[in-house]
């Protein structure tokens, strides 16, 4: 996780963020309902620490209701359901919409056969995947996630142009006294969203994000963006990202290399993106109480574990931004001001009354 400086900043009480927000999306012509979803999530990335991901994106999923790319008041539908699988249409829909929709289908066909896989496509980017394999988590089940990203923005492992995203993957699994353990990533070193707000917040990029458009290493968050992102784990990282496309695009027909389009440069086109959702129901297994404790117990091995020299806690997937989330309900998110700025842009473009103030 990006270690943000803000040299000016707001502090925002999350509900009012949320009602803020939705306020928004309704004046953009969403629905009450779906608006409060995009709300939801938005904020809730933020308060996990996670501002790659919340209202700074307001920027561009208005721009694309604004130039047709997609449909504020899009439905999703089931088109395709055999045993615990699914095939949903999006209808071009916002993603975290039609994302709530498919992980609901997906925890209702694991209730009833064990298992489910429930794939997606004519839809939009959603977010951040923890916010859906928490969902799962919630309901008792161990939940998995693997989508495509919105623009290609990597190069393949002895290759120097554009031809991959940087696919996210995501796995939830439920606890009973700790944080749910949630572990999800980009397959980049970090999700682009965080060069972008290094854009707006006029900041550098550390060393080893990304390469300029030359192939050159930068700390420059323009160049980077404009450049390509770097895998993680090099070689390794290239071929998860592969193989994440092959499961969230190729196996739905939703857009893949060439017939990608880039989320912030072509906000007129229709994404056409693509993902898959499985839940494991664990009491089709074994008893859910059971194997909550079982895995508190392996968090509680590996925190109590030998530290490193000057390390004070060793933390498990999800754990970190378990910390952000409740202490920023307790003290506020803190927002960068040009963030807080651009929104009230918007609000008051859309004729919002409500405003992001300390």
């Amino acid at each position: 996780m990006a270690d943000y400086t803000f040299k000016e900043k707001v502090v925002v009480d999350p509900s009012d963020a949320r009602a803020f927000e939705k306020a928004l999306y309704v004046a953009a012509g969403m629905r009450k309902e779906d608006a409060a979803i995009v709300a939801d999530h938005l904020v809730k990335a933020d308060e996990r620490g996670v501002y790659s991901h919340g209202i700074q994106r307001n920027s561009i999923y208005l721009n694309r209701f604004k130039k047709g790319g997609t449909d504020p008041r899009g439905v999703s539908r089931v088109v395709k359901e055999f045993g615990g699988t699914a095939l949903i249409d999006g209808g071009n829909a916002m993603g975290m919409v039609t994302g709530k929709f498919a992980m609901e289908k997906a925890i209702e066909l694991a209730r009833k056969c064990g298992t489910s896989a429930v794939s997606v496509t004519s839809s939009n980017h959603f977010g951040t995947c923890a916010y859906y394999v928490q969902m799962a988590a919630d309901a008792g089940m161990i939940g998995m996630m693997w989508t495509i990203n919105c623009g290609n923005i990597m190069a393949p492992t002895g290759g120097v142009e554009r031809q991959l995203g940087n696919n996210p993957f995501a796995f939830g699994i439920p606890t009973r006294k700790h944080p749910t353990i949630i572990f999800d990533a980009a397959t980049s070193v970090v999700a682009r969203g965080k060069i972008v707000v290094a854009m707006k917040t006029h900041s550098p990029i550390p060393e080893g994000w990304a390469l300029d458009k030359d192939g050159n290493p930068t700390t420059d968050a323009e160049k980077g963006y404009w450049g390509t992102v770097l895998p993680f784990g090099g070689y390794k990282g290239y071929c998860q990202t592969f193989v994440n496309a092959m499961l969230a695009a190729v196996l739905n027909n939703s857009a893949f290399g060439p017939t990608i389009i880039d989320l912030y440069e072509e906000p007129e086109k229709i994404q056409n993106n693509g993902f898959l959702l499985q839940c494991i129901d664990v009491n089709a297994i074994d008893d859910i109480e059971g194997f909550r404790t079982r895995v508190d117990e392996a968090i509680d091995y590996i925190k109590g574990g030998k530290k490193a020299s000057g390390v004070e806690e060793i933390y498990v997937p999800g754990e970190i931004e378990a910390n952000n989330e409740a202490k920023a309900r307790k003290e506020g998110i803190t927002y960068p001001i040009e963030i807080v700025e651009e929104s009230h842009r918007f609000a008051e473009e859309l004729g919002v009354e409500l405003r992001l103030t300390k």
